[in-house]
């Protein structure tokens, strides 16, 4: 196999942040596309034809795309809660799959998931980027090298504040409105889409802030305890959802996590992580990224104190100009390059399966905690 036959599954907002620098891939070839709602898979058709020369199929649903289409791998870009579906479809027919973020919405989905891996011998990745920040790999470098001596703290935030996210989908068009206007929920041509369902608990999304934290520390998370503001008190009108909820974890290396998330209340941005925040704190010393667009990321060892680190931005600046001009700090390029890689070279993703999970049950079953008034629940070991 000199390149892999890519389909994408939902060609929306998400799929076109992304194929201007995917496309670019010279070992993948994108030779179907599939969108429910009128004109995207046409667009995007036309635009891989304009950029690679390449006339994808075009499809408008999955089972469609199925029986008219032959391709190794697939792109599940459609809404990340009804992802799991196709994805274990996909690898019960031996094609190998990436999906976004998070990886599942139920604990029972994590099991399908790790299932349908182990049964079928396919690759799978989750299309997690913040594990790839440059500072987030020198961070991991320090701590392979015992520069944080034991770590005993990790901590994170998701703040993502928008006045007026698009809650609402055209069922006929696709096309996005970014308001909470209550009036559309008469309207029988809209739906809200799967942010209003994915914000009702905001730790759901906690994969960015767990997936590099945990490639730091190692382990797993194996219990959880969560409180969040309450549902009926939202900052944004007529939006009931938690403006913010709070997690405390405890993992296999004795690691203490604290882990918060928010999607409806005023937040200030921070220097290069904008919505993100980590920290790691260890018996030889401690890292933090930015708190805001004032302050520089910071280093703290016993014999130095606090120095700061400016250089500890998300572009690594020795990495392609392709992969320094890519979205999200440079991120966004990664998982589609090693997703080929461990196609072509029969090589275990970085973000496979396990890690996928493990960064997707601890906020599911901490979703469940805070709605249990903070009741500590145990994690699954999907590895067994």
């Amino acid at each position: 196999m000199n390149k892999v036959r890519i389909a994408v599954l939902g060609t929306g907002p998400r799929w076109n942040g992304l194929a201007d620098s995917y496309l670019e891939h010279p070992e993948m070839e994108v030779v179907a596309v599939c969108d429910t709602a009128e004109g995207l898979a046409e667009e995007s058709a036309a635009k891989i034809k304009t950029l690679t020369g390449v006339d994808p199929k075009v499809f408008h649903s999955y089972e469609d795309m199925v029986k008219g289409a032959a391709y190794d791998a697939v792109m599940i870009t459609c809404d990340p809660d009804v992802q799991v579906d196709y994805a274990v479809a996909e690898m019960d027919r031996g094609i190998h799959v990436m999906t976004e973020v998070p990886a599942a919405y139920t604990i029972d989905q994590c099991f399908r998931l790790v299932n349908a891996v182990r049964k079928n011998g396919v690759k799978y990745q989750l299309a997690e980027q913040t594990r790839y920040w440059y500072f987030i790999k020198e961070w991991r470098k320090m701590a392979e090298r015992g520069e944080f001596g034991r770590i005993f703290y990790a901590e994170g935030e998701y703040l993502h504040y928008s006045p007026d996210w698009d809650f609402f989908r055209n069922k006929k068009t696709g096309a996005h409105v970014w308001t909470h206007d209550p009036s559309y929920d008469g309207d029988p041509e809209w739906e809200r889409n799967w942010r209003y369902r994915a914000f009702q608990d905001p730790i759901w999304y906690l994969p960015h802030e767990l997936s590099p934290l945990l490639s730091i520390t190692g382990g797993r998370i194996e219990k959880v305890s969560c409180v969040g503001t309450n549902k009926d008190n939202s900052y944004t009108e007529g939006f009931n959802v938690r403006d913010l909820e709070c997690a405390l974890m405890y993992n296999s290396n004795d690691v203490v996590f604290s882990l918060r998330a928010g999607f409806t209340a005023p937040y200030g941005w921070k220097r290069d992580t904008a919505c993100h925040w980590y920290q790691i704190k260890g018996t030889g010393g401690s890292v933090e990224s930015a708190r805001s667009t004032l302050d520089l990321p910071k280093q703290f060892r016993p014999d130095t104190g606090w120095i700061d680190r400016p250089e500890w931005g998300c572009v690594d600046p020795e990495a392609d100009e392709i992969f320094r001009n890519a979205s999200h700090g440079g991120a966004d390029l990664y998982p589609i390059y090693y997703f080929i890689d461990a196609i072509l070279h029969d090589k275990q993703p970085p973000m496979d399966v396990y890690k996928a999970v493990e960064t997707a049950a601890p906020a599911i079953l901490a979703a469940e905690s805070a709605n249990r008034g903070g009741e500590l629940l145990e994690v699954p070991d999907f590895r067994k």
